[in-house]
């Protein structure tokens, strides 16, 4: 909710909070840039299936969601205006914020963040920018399939 010009968030499962989901989207309708890279292919398909299920959440308020091509990345990293990082094993989702046992390392400093954000920036490069007629054109059963991977986000 700090940040001033770009949020940067790399991960393979992104299942975020509602507390977060809000903080995105308020970054978002107040102009900063807001990027989260995920990959196309994930190892986990029901969590896949329930990542695309609140990408639509996001798209709606312009945040930018990219989908990083194969081989699977399974980097976490967390960057805010350039200055913060964190980076570690824990996910973005409630489960491995709070029961799993995970380790995130915060950086401060323009310096020591540069090459994180430069990461992201070149993965970015390689990432194809999903749109919101992407979403809304899924079939239903694809969407219903979804939805009902999403209810289960909680145990994901």
């Amino acid at each position: 909710t700090a940040a001033e010009e770009r949020v940067c968030i790399m991960t393979p499962y992104f299942l975020p909070s509602l507390e977060m989901t809000a903080a995105l989207r308020t970054a978002a309708l107040k102009g900063v840039t807001v990027d989260i890279v995920i990959p196309e292919k994930n190892n986990l398909p029901m969590v896949r299936w329930a990542m695309n299920r609140m990408l639509s959440d996001f798209l709606k308020e312009d945040v930018r969601v990219f989908f990083q091509p194969p081989p699977f990345v399974h980097s976490k990293l967390f960057v805010v205006d350039g200055k913060y990082a964190q980076i570690g094993s824990a996910n973005l989702d409630p489960r491995s914020l709070r029961l799993n046992f995970e380790l995130n390392v915060e950086i401060y400093g323009f310096e020591a963040v540069e090459g994180i954000t430069g990461y992201i920036d070149e993965r970015i490069t390689m990432s194809r920018r999903i749109e919101l007629k992407d979403i809304r054109n899924l079939p239903v059963y694809v969407k219903t399939r979804d939805a009902l991977a999403w209810l289960f986000s909680p145990y994901l």
